[in-house]
C-alpha cells in the first residue's frame, strides 16, 4: 500500500499506531540529548555545569523554535495538499521550508555568536555560572543550521507518511551523543565543552541521514528539484501562519526560562537555577511521547481533512486525545512516587538532590492535563487554523504561566515560582478544552 492508499484507506487506529510509534520513539530519542548532557555534566562537571546549560537553554529552544515552527507549518500544508491530490503545491511546499530553515537558523547563529556574553548575562548568569554557560554556547550555536535542517526535513518525512525515517535519523544522532558524551568530558577531560561538541556531531549526523533520504534515496514522494526551492512569498506566509502557534509556545518557553533563571538566582541561588535546568530536562523527556501522539495525528489529520473524510478525521482525534491522556497520567503517576530516583540519575549531590526532588512534587501536580492540552493545539495546527492555534499555544505559557511567575513568588517566594507551573496548567486546560469541543463537534471546513 503506497502512501497516499496508507493515509486515506488504513484503519485509523491502527494508522494512528504506525505514525505515532515512530515519532514518539523519535521524540525520545530526540529529548536524550538534554537528558544525557545534564548526566555526564550533573556528574561530570558538577552543579554549576548544569546551571550552565540551564542558561543557555533558552537559546537552544529559541533554535529549535524556529525549526518546529517551519517544520510543523510546512508538513500541514504538505499533508493537506497530498490529501487534496495538490502534489506541486506539496513540492513547492518542502522546497520552501528548507529556505527558511537554513535562512533563520544561520541569522540566529551569527546572532548569537556576535552577541554571546551580552546574552548570557541578560539570560540570568551569575558571575560563577558565566564561564560555564559561555563554554557550553560557543559550541552549540555551531549546530543550529544542522538543527534547523534536520528538524525541518523529520517534520517533512512524516508529513508524506514516512515516520519511519524521521525516526532513524533522530536514533542515529542520539547513540553518537550517548557515545560521545562520556568519551569528551571523562576519557578526553574536555569537560562541558566535550559535551557541546557531542551534541553537534550528532546533530550533523541527524542532518546528513535527511539529505540522503531526499535528495539521494529516491523512496520519498515529495519531488527534491531547485526550481521548487526559490522561496515564494505566499508559501512561506502559509508555512509560517500555521507554525507560528508553535513559534510563539516555544519562545515564549525561551523567554520565560530567561525569566525563570533570574528570579531564581533572587529568590533562591545557583543551585536553585541547576534544579530548574533538571526538572526542565525531565519534564521535557516526559512528555515527548505526548508529542510523539500530535505528530502522529497531524499527518492522519491533515490528510483525511484536505480530502473530505471527516469521520475518519474525527475518529483519530478522539483516539489521539486518549492515548496522550492515558500517556500525561503515567507521567504524573511515576513524578508524584519516585521523584527522588528521578533526580538521582542527574546528581548525587545530596542538597541538589533534596531541592530539586520537592520542587519536581510541586510542578507536576497538574501534568495529566498536559496531553490533551497538546493534541488540542496539534488538532487546529493539523487542520490550518491558525488563529486557534494560537490562542492555545499563548495560553499556557504567555497568558497564564508568566503573570503566575510574577505574582506568586512575591507570597510564596521560590516555592511561588514551583506553584506557578500546574496552576498554569489547570487554566491552560479549560481554555483547550472550549476551543476544542467547539471544533470537534463540527469538524468541517
Amino acid at each position: 500500500m503506497d502512501r497516499y492508499a496508507l493515509l486515506a484507506n488504513e484503519k485509523v487506529g491502527r494508522l494512528l499506531w504506525k505514525l505515532s510509534l515512530p515519532a514518539i520513539v523519535g521524540m525520545l530519542v530526540q529529548a536524550s540529548y538534554n537528558i544525557v548532557d545534564a548526566i555526564f555534566i550533573g556528574r561530570g562537571v558538577g552543579a554549576l555545569g548544569l546551571a550552565g546549560t540551564a542558561i543557555v537553554f533558552p537559546i537552544q529552544l529559541l533554535a529549535s523554535s524556529l525549526a518546529v515552527t517551519i517544520g510543523t507549518g510546512g508538513a500541514s500544508l504538505i499533508s493537506r495538499s497530498l490529501g487534496a491530490k495538490k502534489f506541486r503545491r506539496a513540492y513547492k511546499a518542502l522546497g520552501n521550508m528548507i529556505f527558511l530553515s537554513l535562512f533563520f537558523s544561520t541569522t540566529l547563529l551569527v546572532s548569537g555568536l556576535l552577541l554571546q556574553e551580552k546574552l548570557l548575562r541578560i539570560f540570568g548568569a551569575s558571575e560563577t555560572i558565566l564561564p560555564y554557560a559561555r563554554q557550553y554556547l560557543q559550541i552549540i550555536l555551531l549546530g543550529f543550521p544542522f538543527v534547523g535542517f534536520g528538524m525541518a526535513a523529520n517534520h517533512a518525512a512524516r508529513s508524506e507518511g514516512n515516520a519511519r525515517v524521521a525516526m532513524i535519523s533522530m536514533i542515529i544522532s542520539a547513540i553518537l551523543n550517548m557515545v560521545l558524551d562520556p568519551l569528551f568530558i571523562f576519557v578526553f577531560h574536555m569537560g562541558i565543552r566535550g559535551a557541546a561538541i557531542a551534541t553537534v556531531i550528532a546533530q550533523i549526523a541527524m542532518a546528513c541521514w535527511m539529505i540522503y533520504y531526499f535528495f539521494f534515496s529516491q523512496k520519498s514522494s515529495l519531488v527534491i528539484a531547485l526550481k521548487y526551492f526559490f522561496p515564494q512569498l505566499a508559501y512561506m506566509k502559509a508555512i509560517i501562519s500555521v507554525g507560528a502557534s508553535d513559534f510563539v509556545r516555544m519562545a515564549a518557553g525561551s523567554a520565560i526560562i530567561v525569566f525563570l533563571n533570574n528570579s531564581l538566582i533572587y529568590y533562591g541561588s545557583d543551585i536553585s537555577v541547576a534544579v530548574y535546568g533538571i526538572l526542565n530536562r525531565a519534564m521535557s523527556f516526559s512528555f515527548m511521547p505526548i508529542v510523539g501522539i500530535a505528530q502522529g495525528l497531524q499527518p492522519i489529520l491533515g490528510f483525511n481533512y484536505g480530502a473530505g473524510h471527516f469521520d475518519r478525521a474525527r475518529k483519530v482525534v478522539q483516539l489521539a486525545v486518549i492515548a496522550a491522556s492515558i500517556m500525561a497520567s503515567a507521567t504524573f503517576l511515576i513524578g508524584i512516587l519516585f521523584p527522588q530516583e528521578i533526580i538521582g540519575l542527574f546528581t548525587t549531590d545530596p542538597d541538589l538532590l533534596r531541592e530539586a526532588s520537592n520542587a519536581l512534587r510541586i510542578v507536576i501536580l497538574a501534568s495529566f492535563l498536559v496531553g490533551f492540552q497538546i493534541t488540542g493545539s496539534s488538532m487546529f495546527q493539523a487542520l490550518g487554523k491558525a488563529k486557534a492555534s494560537l490562542i492555545l499555544s499563548l495560553s499556557r505559557q504567555v497568558l497564564f504561566l508568566l503573570p503566575l511567575l510574577m505574582i506568586l513568588p512575591h507570597f510564596f517566594h521560590l516555592k511561588g515560582i514551583w506553584i506557578s507551573f500546574p496552576v498554569s496548567d489547570i487554566l491552560s486546560f479549560l481554555i483547550t478544552a472550549r476551543l476544542f469541543f467547539r471544533q470537534y463537534q463540527i469538524l468541517k471546513p
